[in-house]
């Protein structure tokens, strides 16, 4: 299952603000078949970005993602902040990690979600060295930020 983090699901809904990123994300959505995969945490973290990227509090895009049939997994807490320990403990000490990120990561792992959409390096890095797959592939910053976690 593909999973998808915030700044994807912004491209996704978003089309004028990062054209690039939004052709990115189409192209991969009509190439693609089964659910895609989000967090609660994503979720969370799209009230607020797609707020800022809209400039109101009630813009159109987040009650379009709201009505979207994306897979939302229901989500263990227990399960995910041992997960995000584990990821932390890992990786932490190798290069600057975002908390939230990991949190993120650990629920797609959690949700069984074999394939991470973002266009974050860092994050994608990290799901790399755990042995999923990414998309879309990692960029020059992304393959030396995995050769420090693989150190």
């Amino acid at each position: 299952m593909n999973h998808a983090d915030t700044n994807w699901l912004t491209a996704m809904f978003f089309t004028r603000h990062q054209p690039e990123r939004t052709a990115t994300a189409a192209r991969f959505m009509r190439q693609q078949s089964g659910p895609l995969g989000v967090s609660h945490i994503v979720l969370l973290e799209a009230e607020n970005v797609f707020r800022r990227n809209a400039g109101t509090a009630s813009p159109s895009e987040l009650e379009e993602l709201r009505g979207a049939g994306f897979y939302r997994d229901p989500m263990n807490w227990d399960l995910v902040r041992r997960n995000t320990l584990a990821l932390l403990q890992r990786y932490a000490h190798k290069t600057t990690l975002g908390t939230f990120d990991m949190a993120v990561l650990a629920s797609a792992q959690l949700a069984g979600a074999t394939r991470f959409l973002s266009f974050d390096e860092t994050i994608k890095a990290v799901a790399v060295a755990e042995g999923m797959e990414v998309f879309p592939p990692l960029g020059d910053e992304g393959r030396q930020i995995l050769a420090a976690l693989r150190r």
